[in-house]
């Protein structure tokens, strides 16, 4: 009888064991900016309330994202290991929609929703209650999809992009955040500028998006007409 009575309390605590990291347990938090040297930084204060994507930048500009990403997993492995929860978040699950929500229908070959890559690693806490924070950059809409996006804006020049970001901690666990749901304003030229100095288009970190303006002609300020 005791034999068969420990055969279920191991089957109990394998089945368990299987399912120990919650699913909040990744998270994004906002979208970051850039700094004065076009670097992310985690620890940044400055936080994008929203985006916009200028459509009449050249088609090789893709709208780039940086959530702030946070990880509550925290360590409980051995200390002869790496801890089996370090997360290494490798994608972002993107979801372009209207404002209410619904799936923008885009035509073959573009799909929606859609994967692109990033990097990061979210090492795990050392204690519960804890978390760990960094910054992934990736591709948030690839200029091939501006031409429906064009389509688009006959209907609304807002949309949402819903970001998930996706990740497998060393032990092997795959961990899905929450969507977060980022609204964009699509535009024809609002973010270019006619003309600019150099130094006013190295300063542009992303231009056509967000508060970057695109620079059309860089003149020379000491220049006589």
């Amino acid at each position: 009888m005791s034999r068969f009575i420990l055969v279920a309390m191991t089957l109990a605590v394998t089945v368990a064991g299987c399912n120990r990291f919650p699913d909040n347990g990744l998270q994004i938090q906002a979208m970051l900016p850039p700094d004065s040297s076009c670097l992310f930084v985690a620890s940044s204060s400055n936080r994008l309330v929203s985006g916009r994507y200028d459509l009449s930048v050249p088609d090789n500009n893709d709208y780039i994202i940086a959530p702030l990403l946070v990880s509550y997993l925290f360590d409980n492995g051995l200390q002869f290991q790496a801890p089996p929860t370090n997360l290494q978040v490798t994608n972002f699950e993107i979801t372009l929609a209207f404002p209410d929500g619904t799936v923008l229908p885009f035509a073959a070959p573009l799909v929606n929703p859609y994967q692109v890559t990033t990097s990061l690693l979210l090492t795990a806490s050392q204690a519960r209650g804890g978390s760990s924070q960094g910054v992934a950059v990736g591709v948030g809409i690839p200029s091939s999809y501006k031409d429906a996006l064009r389509a688009v804006m006959a209907e609304s020049t807002t949309i949402l992009m819903n970001v998930r970001a996706i990740g497998t901690t060393y032990g092997g666990y795959t961990q899905k955040s929450a969507a977060f749901s980022w609204p964009i304003e699509l535009c024809e030229g609002c973010d270019t500028q006619a003309e600019c100095t150099a130094e006013e288009a190295t300063a542009s970190c992303l231009p056509g998006q967000d508060i970057w303006p695109y620079c059309t002609t860089i003149v020379d300020p000491t220049a006589t007409p």
